[in-house]
């Protein structure tokens, strides 16, 4: 992260919040992303006078914006900075920029930058979050109107996250600086701070009387995207009762995952095949070595929606760097070949597995809670 601060800048228990691409500029080019450097200009006439009525009023104006490119190398740092100045002079009230130039902690809509401020760069002001308000045009709107009227849906919700997650007021460009009404957008359909709480509340099983561990050897498919918590699932429930784990990526293949297995039920033995197990194909061979052993085949699916999924890989991402990182691309061919397991293709049962998340330390607890994703 790179903060830039002017010197005219005042600290205060008001902050006002704004992203800067698509909010306070835009590109004079009419594209999505500008050509070059000098390829912007002030978004509306009225954001000079709003910003200034707000410095007047007492208010500290902060800029925060995700600059990836800048991390990546395509954009180079000094050009950011002559950029940022000159945005800074035309816009002409003293403003404090926060730059987050790299994935983690302090992209949007995580609350690194945030907390930066809060902890080190306001005098030791404490910041009224009822006073405070942000400002971004990544706020999951949907497309609109036609012709020249036509606007893009909105890249991301990055912004409108940004905010719920500090705890202040959230806005539109359009809605802030041209009193427009309050604009429709797309509702997440989860909301991760619910997860934990209502994780004592929802049975880990449904049906919420299956019996673990069974009373004769068996084999268990796991079935669920990467993410979804399967892992975790056979660690707490499966290991204890001395069931044998055949993971693909520890053992490198499904052979290697047939291998175990066999070895397991010839010895007697109960195993839990732990990969996705996304379609009938990959389900059908331990299918077949189970009832070669002539032992029942259970089936524990993964009950976890798509976007807490990608939630939970985020999360893992930023709490455990050992973790392999999940191609994006790989993982939306698994969620194209995710088929819901049937009893017709062998199994005897089929339990949905509620997701109840564990967490190491408070500080954990808390990043969970968050809005993680950007769109």
């Amino acid at each position: 992260m790179i903060v830039y601060t002017d010197d005219a800048v005042k600290a205060s228990d008001k902050i006002a919040g704004y992203d800067v691409d698509g909010t306070i500029i835009t590109t004079k080019s009419g594209n999505v992303f500008p050509k070059h450097t000098d390829d912007w200009q002030i978004l509306y006439a009225e954001v000079p006078k709003k910003l200034k009525l707000l410095h007047e009023s007492g208010y500290k104006i902060c800029f925060f914006t995700n600059q990836g490119g800048i991390g990546s190398g395509k954009i180079k740092l000094d050009d950011f900075k002559r950029k940022t100045k000159d945005i800074l002079k035309k816009v002409g009230v003293p403003i404090q920029v926060f730059i987050a130039i790299e994935d983690g902690q302090y992209r949007k809509p995580l609350t690194g930058m945030w907390k930066h401020l809060v902890e080190h760069r306001n005098d030791n002001i404490g910041i009224d979050l009822g006073k405070s308000f942000y400002v971004g045009d990544a706020a999951g709107r949907p497309e609109s109107g036609s012709g020249k009227t036509k606007r893009r849906k909105d890249h991301s919700l990055a912004d409108r996250r940004f905010a719920a997650n500090i705890g202040v007021s959230f806005y539109t460009p359009e809605e802030h600086f041209l009193n427009r009404p309050t604009e429709q957008y797309l509702k997440p359909d989860y909301q991760p701070s619910e997860v934990v709480t209502n994780m004592n509340i929802i049975p880990l099983l449904e049906p919420d009387n299956v019996k673990l561990p069974a009373d004769n050897s068996e084999m268990i498919i796991m079935v669920g995207l990467p993410g979804s918590g399967k892992s975790f699932f056979c660690k707490q429930h499966w290991e204890k009762h001395d069931y044998v784990i055949a993971n693909a990526d520890k053992l490198g293949t499904t052979q290697s995952c047939l291998k175990i297995c066999e070895k397991a039920l010839a010895a007697g033995k109960s195993c839990v095949v732990d990969n996705t197990n996304v379609d009938v194909e990959s389900r059908k061979k331990f299918l077949a070595l189970a009832k070669q052993y002539n032992v029942s085949c259970r089936c524990f699916v993964m009950n976890v929606q798509l976007d807490l999924v990608r939630h939970n890989i985020k999360y893992r991402h930023l709490t455990d760097s050992n973790h392999s990182k999940i191609n994006e691309m790989v993982f939306n061919m698994m969620k194209k070949k995710y088929t819901e397991p049937t009893v017709g293709e062998g199994f005897t049962h089929i339990i949905k597995v509620n997701l109840k998340p564990s967490f190491q330390s408070k500080a954990d607890e808390e990043l969970y809670k968050l809005y993680l994703l950007e769109k």
